[in-house]
């Protein structure tokens, strides 16, 4: 019901999400090593035969957002994600001067309803039955992102692409399965006035190479995104995804994500920075 985090302390904690803990206010543990780029990881799990928790969450500039999922058992999954301003309200970015128009680039991960690698969960005390439904790791998916906002229109859309899942290997459930996944686009973003923002996605139909993408993904409707823009001079964005059915290669697939993006200015050396402020 609830995800807050305290990047001044590097806690995390979820209330409300069942069977990630007692009681339901759960505190997680920050992995030493991240497994999305840009984003802090952290996983919770109350016993060893509890269900596992993953979650991605960054705090800057004003803004922060996060994810949560945790991995199948019982036939079920669960996830979310949540974004805020961390402080001030809502100012227009104005970088470069004189723009309509303002792009924010960065990272972008994410939680899949598929077993990912089995790297964090507690050790079981054997022998067990192998007929007892045991937790598993969530997988996940890290990628980047941009997003296009026209202040004139008031209209937001972009794109996730470098999309890589990481799945657990069927030959060593500690190693990593990476498949490369069909890139996905911000479509009908609509920009309100307190700087809040919300849209579609669909399938990169571009993305002809990859052999997840559909033959004809435009105009079909697999998500929704939404987010803020804050921090001082509008610098920065948060925000979060739903994103289902978004490759041929996968069945029932259901991913949850995350977003924290910096604006692009004349200090940018990101490529995709460079091409958006040329005149």
């Amino acid at each position: 019901e609830r995800i807050s985090f305290n990047a001044a302390t590097n806690t995390l904690t979820v209330t409300g999400l069942t069977q990630d803990g007692v009681p339901l206010v759960n505190d997680y543990t920050a992995v030493a090593t991240t497994f999305a780029p840009g984003y802090v990881t952290f996983t919770g799990q109350n016993d060893p035969l509890g269900r596992h928790a993953t979650a991605f969450v960054a705090s800057r500039d004003g803004v922060q957002a996060g994810v949560v999922m945790t991995g199948g058992q019982f036939n079920k999954f669960f996830g979310g994600s949540f974004f805020e301003r961390t402080s001030g309200g809502y100012t227009a970015p104005t970088t470069p001067e004189s723009r309509f128009d303002v792009t924010y680039v960065g990272n972008y991960a994410a939680g899949v309803n598929f077993p990912g690698q089995e790297t964090d969960l507690l050790p079981i005390t054997g022998p067990l039955d192998p007929d007892v439904n045991v937790p598993t790791q969530t997988a996940y998916i890290r990628g980047m992102m941009f997003i296009n906002v026209d202040l004139n229109d008031m209209s937001v859309e972009g794109e996730i692409y470098d999309r890589t899942a990481v799945f657990r290997d069927p030959g060593d459930f500690t190693n990593a399965l990476l498949s490369e996944l069909p890139d996905i686009v911000l479509v009908e973003g609509e920009l309100a006035g307190d700087g809040s923002f919300s849209g579609n996605i669909e399938v990169d139909a571009t993305d002809t190479t990859n052999p997840g993408t559909p033959s004809d993904p435009v105009g079909d409707d697999i998500g929704d995104f939404a987010g803020v823009i804050g921090g001082p001079g509008g610098n920065a964005v948060a925000g979060g995804t739903f994103v289902e059915n978004f490759t041929e290669e996968l069945d029932n697939e259901i991913e949850y994500g995350v977003f924290v993006l910096d604006l692009c200015d004349t200090t940018s050396v990101d490529p995709v920075c460079v091409n958006a402020l040329q005149p």
